[in-house]
């Protein structure tokens, strides 16, 4: 991430001088950079807050013992359905891609290479997998910083997504079901679970951290209040059941879990506030970058651009191509989501769309998307801690279903309004 970093940091620079260049003064830049930035406090408050997040579940032995029991359900033809529903259930849980395929993803492909299930299906379907709480989960970083930039309600657009993310959720299932008859695996190798075995004691409290994350935000807790429960009931079970000393703990929240068996240490270790700290500095610079935008103008003549090709178009299929085009050139997807905010935010608002729908719209393109973009860290991450090949994407149904089903009902909205909009205008 450091060169994406170098790279909006470098951009800020550049329209920075573009401002000035224009004649905006010093103190009014700063103030523009400042107010840009401003907004995505939010965002990395919560990021931060995750990255402990991950690391407690890691010690507390959340991760280990539902990879554990969710394993005594493997029959030869489930092996694929039930590593997509577990691996999307923690995702959904844990709001993060990378987290979840850098443990669970990997404890996965781990027993796959044992059990001789192509590893190019099986990590297609870990990828759809992580990509569900990567898109839908109300503790997910995209999730929030949507629903930050767009003004929009957080809960709202999570209920929203989880209505228009069934038809693709089904579609997987569906799909790896069929799959499964193909590829069945041929034997459960015990030596990952043995060694799990060893490292934490196996107990249903360790459950607890995971179920505050999923089921509190269904009552409308606070997330931040979501994560903290979750975070403070696995630190009493990593240190009253899992025997982590108090100080260990919270290095563990700080600096990430290291495991104690160094047998581990390439599956479980990671997660902390440390993790999180590239992350946020994106978050901030591209944020920065789009509070020079509003207030210098200077995407305005990229806005006209924007409007007229929603109207050759329409409103889905431009915010497609505009996040493509970011994530391509910003390997990113927080710059997806700014560059669709940024740009075709005046036109939803000019068709009466509102800014629900313009989240939702952002949410079903830039957040799946750039991970058919080969050198997007969203695509090159899961695939490297996989290691699998690019080719696995075609097994990965959620990434494309989701923007071709919402797509398709974003058509046919069009379609609705303008027939309404004619019987209107004939009466």
């Amino acid at each position: 991430m450091v060169y994406i970093i170098g790279a909006l940091a470098a951009a800020n620079i550049l329209f920075a001088l573009l401002a000035l260049k224009k004649g905006v003064r010093p103190g009014a830049l700063a103030a523009m950079w400042a107010d840009g930035a401003k907004q995505s406090l939010t965002v990395v408050k919560v990021m931060l807050i995750i990255g402990a997040v991950t690391a407690i579940w890691r010690a507390a032995g959340t991760i280990a013992v539902s990879v554990y029991y969710g394993i005594q359900l493997i029959t030869p033809h489930l092996f694929l359905p039930v590593a997509f529903l577990l691996t999307a259930l923690l995702s959904y849980a844990l709001g993060t891609s990378f987290g979840i395929v850098g443990t669970v993803g990997v404890i996965f492909m781990t027993l796959a290479r044992s059990g001789g299930i192509d590893l190019t299906v099986t990590g297609g379907v870990l990828f759809s997998a992580i990509m569900v709480g990567d898109r839908g989960s109300p503790v997910s970083s995209s999730a929030v910083t949507v629903a930050e930039l767009t003004g929009t309600d957080l809960f709202g657009n999570v209920r929203r997504m989880l209505r228009s993310g069934a038809i693709p959720f089904a579609l997987c299932c569906l799909v790896y079901a069929l799959l499964a008859v193909r590829h069945p695996i041929h034997a459960v190798d015990p030596a990952v679970m043995e060694r799990f075995r060893a490292e934490f004691q196996f107990t249903l409290w360790a459950f607890l951290p995971a179920l505050l994350m999923l089921f509190l935000p269904l009552f409308r807790v606070p997330i931040v209040w979501c994560m903290g429960l979750s975070i403070a009931s696995g630190a009493l079970t990593a240190h009253f059941l899992q025997n982590i000393p108090w100080g260990e703990v919270l290095r563990c929240c700080v600096l990430g879990y290291a495991a104690r068996s160094a047998d581990l240490a390439d599956i479980i270790n990671g997660g902390g506030i440390v993790s999180m700290l590239d992350t946020c500095a994106i978050v901030v610079l591209a944020c920065s970058c789009s509070g020079i935008f509003r207030g210098t103008e200077l995407l305005s003549s990229l806005e006209k651009h924007a409007e007229r090709l929603a109207g050759r178009i329409g409103t889905f299929p431009a915010l497609i191509l505009i996040c493509l085009a970011a994530s391509s050139l910003f390997c990113n997807q927080i710059i997806a989501i700014v560059m669709g905010r940024n740009l075709l935010g005046p036109v939803y608002e000019k068709l009466g769309k509102g800014r629900e729908q313009l989240a939702l719209d952002i949410e079903n393109t830039a957040i799946t998307l750039p991970a058919f973009i080969p050198w997007c860290i969203l695509s090159s991450v899961p695939l490297k801690l996989m290691g699998v090949g690019y080719g696995c994407l075609r097994y990965a149904v959620f990434l494309y279903a989701v923007p071709l089903v919402n797509m398709a009902a974003s058509l046919l909205r069009d379609r609705a309004h303008r027939r309404s909009a004619g019987r209107a205008a004939l009466s």
